[in-house]
Order: structure tokens, then C-alpha cells, then sequence
């Protein structure tokens, strides 16, 4: 069986922001290549296919997120907490539970940047106590000034 697109998937490695653009104008129809893509041995493909399932996607492709979340490389796991946590790049809906994987990168994620996105995109999610108890414990052990603020600035929208 062969996957249309692929070229276009295979072309992000170049890292230009115009293939991505493409892959995201194909739509629904770029998500097999993007799927496929997202298996990649080149870094730079498996995060622009991040990039893409962030605008176009479905529960797989989202599911599949979650492995990209732990990849060796900090860029693609960055990418792909963002898309996973982004319900507004997801027009407000995100069917899968995004929380643990999101928390998992805010407390563990040796990548200061993954673990500010992680909790950015925690801080961002609709409010419940389990975000709320997530939260309290990143700003009892986060040492980094942008992802405490992060963190603050959610625990702040349980007070209000």
C-alpha cells in the first residue's frame, strides 16, 4: 500500500516552514503521511509532523502525540506537549486525556523548555483539581523563574 504525501512528510526535514504549510493545506487527507512521518528517524520530520497534527488531526494521529511526548529529542517532545495540550489550535476540543502526559513532562522532562510547555499547556487546560493539584506540586519544585510563573498563572484561575 502506498501513503500519498509521504514526499511532502520525507520534504520537512529540510525544516522549512512552506512544506508544513502544505502538509496543513492538504488537510485530513495529509494525516496517513503525517502518521507515518511521525515514526521517523529524522528528528526534524517527526516534530514538523508534531507541528501538523497540532491544526490538522484525529485521535490517533493525537494518540500517537502521547509517544512523541518522550522522544530523545527535547524539539520534538516540545512540539508535540504543545499539540497536545493546544485545545485552542484544536478549535477548543481535544478528545483524548492530555493531563498526564502534559504533567509528565512539566515535573520530569529534563528539557527546561519541555517542562515550561508542559506547564503552560497544564495552566491553559480547563480547570479541574487534578490540574490544580499538578500545578501546586511544579510550583513547590520547579527551580526555573518562567516555568514557576507558568505555573502560578493557572493555580491564579482557581482563585477567581
Amino acid at each position: 500500500m502506498q501513503i500519498e504525501h509521504v514526499e511532502l512528510v520525507e520534504a520537512l526535514a529540510n525544516n522549512r516552514w512552506a512544506d508544513i504549510k502544505k502538509l496543513m493545506d492538504i488537510g485530513e487527507a495529509a494525516l496517513p503521511a503525517v502518521k507515518y512521518g511521525m515514526g521517523h528517524p529524522d528528528w526534524r520530520v517527526r516534530r514538523g509532523c508534531a507541528f501538523v497534527v497540532d491544526h490538522v488531526w484525529d485521535v490517533d494521529a493525537l494518540e500517537r502525540l502521547t509517544l512523541l511526548a518522550r522522544d530523545p529529542k527535547k524539539k520534538v517532545r516540545n512540539m508535540a506537549v504543545h499539540a497536545l495540550g493546544c485545545d485552542r489550535c484544536k478549535g477548543g476540543v481535544n478528545p483524548i486525556d492530555a493531563v498526564p502526559h502534559l504533567a509528565h513532562a512539566a515535573l520530569t522532562d529534563e528539557s527546561v523548555r519541555v517542562r515550561r510547555t508542559g506547564t503552560l499547556m497544564l495552566a491553559l487546560q480547563s480547570p479541574e483539581k487534578r490540574i490544580a493539584r499538578i500545578l501546586r506540586k511544579i510550583a513547590a519544585k520547579e527551580t526555573d523563574p518562567k516555568a514557576l510563573r507558568h505555573a502560578k498563572f493557572g493555580l491564579a484561575r482557581y482563585a477567581s
